[in-house]
């Protein structure tokens, strides 16, 4: 196949992803959810820091939740179409990728609904853009899980729960098992264990370093272990590292996955 061939095709399927998209259902209420967000930063916060801490936030638990749901319908609702989409001539990767990249696209732009008006509510324009690139990077995150638990699954009930399942432990699951067993003398003498647990999780090292970045958590704070102090010193470099594995990692998954289907 010609690279020009493959790139016509590429351009076809991010095409046809973006018009999926837009009349996705979940992608559709994240964008009021992210107009009024938006708004209630603006009418509501009392200072530049509420408004940081609000979006944090809404990025938290309504931008990953979202991306994930948006990234399992996408590879799920064209489950009746695979047998023609396979057949045409467009590597397996190059594939997801596309869907991918379409998503990420979308949510990009969707997410301006969000920071725009707490730009008006007094938030600096440097804080508001760190901020913007980590949740788009933690939205990329998660639409590759999605996509991911959608080839992964057999139908689109198992990809949800296998997905909202995957969701929850990281947001809540993995800290509440890191506390109780924390409890436990002889893993109270290893914090670097848990520390690097929360270092792995997009969800944690995105809360962490946006905190630290807000001002609600004290710098001293950090200073508990030497893991945790390199850390906090490079918690912006870090964020963006972990998540762009997670994408990259997750996003091949779902093309092996795919080429297991075709099989």
């Amino acid at each position: 196949m010609s690279l020009r061939s493959d790139m016509h095709v590429s351009r076809a399927v991010f095409r046809r992803e973006l018009r999926s998209v837009v009349i996705n259902r979940y992608f559709q209420v994240f964008s009021a959810l992210a107009l009024l967000g938006g708004v209630a930063a603006l009418l509501f916060a009392e200072d530049a820091n509420a408004t940081g801490f609000f979006i944090l936030q809404v990025a938290l638990y309504f931008v990953s939740l979202f991306s994930l749901l948006a990234g399992v319908s996408s590879a799920q609702g064209e489950r009746e179409e695979w047998p023609l989409l396979l057949s045409q001539p467009l590597r397996r990767r190059t594939f997801v990728i596309c869907k991918f990249f379409a998503l990420f696209s979308i949510f990009g732009s969707v997410l301006l609904l969000l920071f725009v008006p707490a730009f008006f509510a007094g938030a600096t324009l440097a804080s508001l853009a760190l901020l913007f690139s980590q949740t788009l990077l933690l939205a990329a995150a998660f639409v590759a899980l999605g996509l991911a638990c959608g080839f992964l699954a057999r139908d689109r009930a198992q990809a949800l729960i296998t997905a909202v399942s995957a969701w929850l432990l990281m947001l809540v699951g993995i800290d509440l098992v890191a506390l109780f067993a924390a409890r436990w003398p002889v893993l109270q003498r290893v914090p670097e264990i848990w520390t690097a647990c929360l270092m792995l999780n997009p969800l944690d090292a995105f809360r962490i370093e946006a905190l630290f970045a807000l001002q609600q958590i004290p710098a001293e704070a950090a200073g508990t272990t030497p893991l945790a102090a390199w850390w906090i010193a490079h918690a912006a470099l870090w964020f963006g590292f972990i998540a762009l594995v997670w994408a990259g990692a997750l996003t091949h998954f779902a093309s092996a996955r795919l080429k297991q289907w075709e099989g």
